[in-house]
């Protein structure tokens, strides 16, 4: 090969390299926050292992690296902070103190533990009615406020935008009769989870709104603490309070803390979950919605679709505790590594055909989620819940509200369509403010004669 030869050849492959290459500023854009997807599938297939230089953070995209991760919890920790250290945990987050600030130390181990058992099994059972019972309600009065519309000659059909109406009701009422508090608060709750979720951003007139709604919560929950402590009933303050793992409970701060993260955390993933699940079924697969609305069971493999398609969080943190090195890329020292989970769901060398929610495919595991992420039908899970050590504890009673709530919708509305033939899809919120994954509006029209 002459020497023009090997230059011309070498030009080729960097003008190939530039091809390739990705932006980071890509990732602030309007664009990539509509539709990640494209940019997900040039991850995996090119840069798996991803520099980001302008956000300072490793970019894992494929679904065994992940996996990878998430169980390796000596070399990735979830914690920014060493808990022995001088920073005050809690100090500068919207929920107050709490398990997701802790990573992989003792004192994540033990909250962990203290109330991992609440939202499982038999006690989960427990609180099965209160779901039944928001869910039935919410239905009923948007039915009642169709049927008033009808009569009045406003419509001759029911109509509902179900995000407003419903989803962004719907969990937080739960948790607040969970918790125990009084019916008449339960606007309260709603607002305040509201701006717990928009402090999570990086507006600062965000964070200076969930902050106030963190102070004003754990103003109002004091005297409820206390009358746990004194006189605890069957409410999920009092089991919270009186929850022990070796012997030792929750500090107040910690109990406060625990409670915003349930109100905030938990309620947005369900809440955006059951939105996401019906827009898949109007405007994604309306076909697979008729089978769905013929066997409602199916709703169980709505949701799992739903949280390996495109779920409502796509990301998780970790921070190297060494030097590591993963494929022909070298990790340093205390490094942020984002886990791109919704790029790892849509793995074409997992998952067949990814890129088609299908509730009927045979490569997943569509039954309940489990930690260690191998199921005994040898199908891949989705990544949705994590993994391993921070597999997430709620993840029982998302699944259980979110199936329970569509069930009763289906069953509460007759013919449900959507108002309109086009929809914009499912979004990220915008930068400034915090938040999951979700349509902004989702408006049915059924029939209710």
């Amino acid at each position: 090969m002459t020497a023009t030869e090997e230059s011309l050849t070498m030009e080729e492959a960097i003008r190939e390299q530039l091809k390739l290459a990705i932006d980071p500023q890509v990732f602030d854009g309007a664009e990539y926050q509509q539709d990640p997807f494209p940019i997900y599938r040039q991850l995996r297939d090119h840069h798996p292992i991803y520099q980001d230089r302008l956000h300072n953070r490793w970019v894992v995209s494929r679904y065994d690296d992940i996996v990878a991760i998430f169980q390796n919890n000596d070399d990735f920790d979830r914690a920014s902070y060493d808990p022995k250290g001088e920073y005050e945990f809690g100090k500068d987050q919207v929920f107050g103190p709490n398990i997701l600030e802790y990573g992989n130390s003792d004192e994540h181990r033990f909250l962990r533990n203290v109330v991992a058992d609440q939202f499982v099994g038999n006690r989960l059972a427990g609180f099965l009615p209160f779901i039944e019972q928001i869910a039935r309600e919410l239905m009923g009065t948007i039915w009642e406020e169709s049927a008033d519309d009808i009569a009045s000659g406003f419509s001759d059909k029911g109509e509902v935008e179900l995000v407003s109406q419903f989803t962004n009701q719907f969990p937080i009422r739960v948790i607040s009769n969970m918790l125990g508090l009084p019916r008449e608060d339960e606007e309260t709750f709603v607002r305040w989870y509201q701006h717990l979720i928009e402090g999570l951003g990086f507006g600062g007139e965000y964070f200076a709104k969930g902050m106030q709604a963190r102070n004003e919560m754990w103003d109002y929950l004091d005297p409820l603490i206390r009358k746990a402590e004194d006189a605890p009933g069957e409410d999920l303050i009092s089991r919270i309070v009186h929850a022990e793992f070796r012997g030792q409970r929750m500090n107040v701060d910690e109990i406060k803390g625990f409670i915003a993260l349930l109100l905030a955390a938990g309620g947005d993933t369900t809440d955006k979950a059951i939105a996401n699940m019906w827009y898949h079924m109007l405007y994604t697969r309306p076909d697979q919605f008729q089978e769905v609305q013929r066997a409602p069971s199916l709703w169980t493999n709505v949701f799992t679709e739903m949280m390996r398609y495109d779920p409502v969080v796509h990301g998780q943190a970790r921070h190297t505790t060494r030097e590591i090195k993963i494929l022909d890329r070298v990790i340093p020292e205390r490094a942020l590594v984002s886990l791109f989970l919704g790029a790892g769901n849509r793995d074409e060398r997992v998952f067949r055909d990814p890129d088609t929610y299908d509730i009927f495919r045979d490569d997943l595991h569509m039954g309940r989620e489990l930690r260690s992420g191998r199921y005994p039908d040898g199908k891949h899970g989705h990544l949705g819940f994590g993994m391993g050590q921070h597999f997430c504890m709620g993840y029982a009673m998302a699944r259980q509200e979110a199936i329970i709530a569509s069930t009763r919708l289906g069953e509460a509305m007759k013919n449900p369509r959507p108002k309109f033939p086009t929809h914009e899809g499912i979004t990220s919120p915008n930068l400034g403010s915090g938040g999951f994954r979700a349509p902004k509006e989702l408006w049915v029209e059924f029939d209710v004669n």
